[in-house]
């Protein structure tokens, strides 16, 4: 692409040349056919100048360590010309989708001023990792004007970098929800292989004749088994609502969702150090979940990539999974739909928390934003435990919140 400078030594061979047409002056031929050929010297010069250039990046010390929102990792960006000229004048721009949108590491500008046959330059940052997610890091922009300024070459070199950033996850000091009662005291809501009757189901091979239910059998002809309480080890139901609820627009990761996820990753956390086996429930055509108790692993690769951009309603969720003994149903948003369906699990005797995001109180919120505090009120005068958390201007710590949410009231 012709720069501003090629321009202007083109217009000045053009002026020469007229005049030298209208004078018949030799040197102001001369002159015309210098500049034209310095610029046509330019253009043959500088074709191929990023043509042989690569490069490659490395997030971390050890590409398979685990990085969680929060964390400062040094990035290395390392730029080689594999050709047997050398480059000079190379403009470059990294873009990080690592660091938050306002900082400096988010954009910026390289100069590197020559850069010789097969030869390499390296540089390295800093970034605060912003926000949990899969990144992915675009292609870095190339440019040249040289070797005298008259054309700028430009490229896009890309180097594959993808970073899978784990939310962020805070200890937890208290959680009542698991801390008032020894897990071997509670029966699981579901099938198992203890001794309390929960119902009956059609008869199985492989089902003991001892546990036919001979009543329903002569009541209905077929052949009817008793179903058991499982009576092992409770689990924890990690409920999350992917639903797309109408989330103000911002770049910020203070949003209420950001915060249901780092909410259900620190629960997580804190019921894998009780040793209760965790469950996901969300909806799967969101983003499916693992089958059964989950890893820690599983569960942090899980809250790393969901994002809320289901059709499903969490009522709906709800009613097509089962839930363990312990449910934490986190809510993003104060949809007053979900009550009756928590109503029904705290009968079934699922022992259910509700922790309640209010939108207002963040940053992208306003009037316009409907506020969680009556949702609030209406579980915990219904007898289900109720943690609010709120997003405050002073740094509040929302772990701290969540571990003493429950306790509090609204007023």
């Amino acid at each position: 692409m012709l720069t501003v400078r090629a321009r202007m030594f083109l217009a000045a061979a053009g002026v020469f040349y007229l005049f030298a047409n209208q004078t018949q002056v030799g040197w102001l031929y001369v002159m015309s056919a210098l500049l034209a050929g310095t610029v046509l010297a330019g253009c043959w010069l500088s074709r191929g100048t990023l043509r042989h250039i690569a490069g490659e990046r490395q997030v971390g010390s050890n590409a398979d360590a685990e990085v969680y929102e929060g964390d400062d990792v040094n990035i290395d960006l390392t730029i080689r010309q594999d050709g047997r000229s050398s480059a000079a004048q190379l403009r470059l721009n990294e873009s990080c989708p690592l660091a938050a949108p306002e900082s400096k590491q988010h954009s910026m500008a390289i100069f590197i001023p020559t850069l010789p046959a097969n030869s390499a330059v390296k540089f390295d940052y800093s970034v605060s990792l912003y926000r949990r997610g899969v990144h992915d890091f675009p292609a870095v922009k190339l440019a040249s004007r040289a070797p005298f300024g008259f054309f700028q070459q430009r490229r896009e070199l890309p180097i594959s970098t993808r970073v899978l950033v784990f939310p962020e996850v805070r200890p937890l000091h208290h959680l009542d929800l698991l801390d008032r009662q020894l897990s071997p005291q509670l029966p699981r809501p579901r099938a198992g292989t203890g001794y309390e009757v929960m119902g009956v189901r059609p008869f199985r091979n492989g089902d003991s004749p001892r546990h036919i239910h001979w009543r329903s059998v002569a009541r209905t002809g077929q052949l009817v088994s008793k179903e058991f309480a499982d009576e092992a080890q409770p689990g924890l139901s990690l409920v999350l609502d992917l639903f797309q609820h109408p989330y103000p627009v911002t770049d910020s990761k203070h949003v209420p969702f950001e915060w249901a996820v780092k909410c259900a990753a620190s629960i997580g956390e804190y019921a894998r150090l009780k040793g209760y086996p965790l469950h996901i429930v969300a909806d799967d055509d969101v983003l499916a979940a693992p089958v059964g108790a989950v890893s820690r692993w599983a569960l942090l690769q899980y809250l790393a990539r969901v994002q809320p951009t289901g059709i499903a309603t969490l009522p709906r969720v709800l009613g097509r999974q089962a839930l363990q003994t312990f449910a934490a149903v986190i809510l993003p948003w104060p949809d007053r739909a979900i009550v009756e369906p928590l109503l029904e699990l705290h009968r079934r005797r699922v022992e259910v928390l509700a922790v309640v995001i209010d939108p207002q109180t963040f940053p992208s919120g306003g009037l316009s934003t409907p506020s969680a505090a009556p949702l609030v009120d209406e579980l915990r005068a219904l007898g289900i435990e109720t943690c609010y958390i709120r997003f405050t201007q002073d740094g509040e710590d929302w772990a701290q919140q969540l571990s003493e949410g429950a306790l509090e009231r609204v007023h």
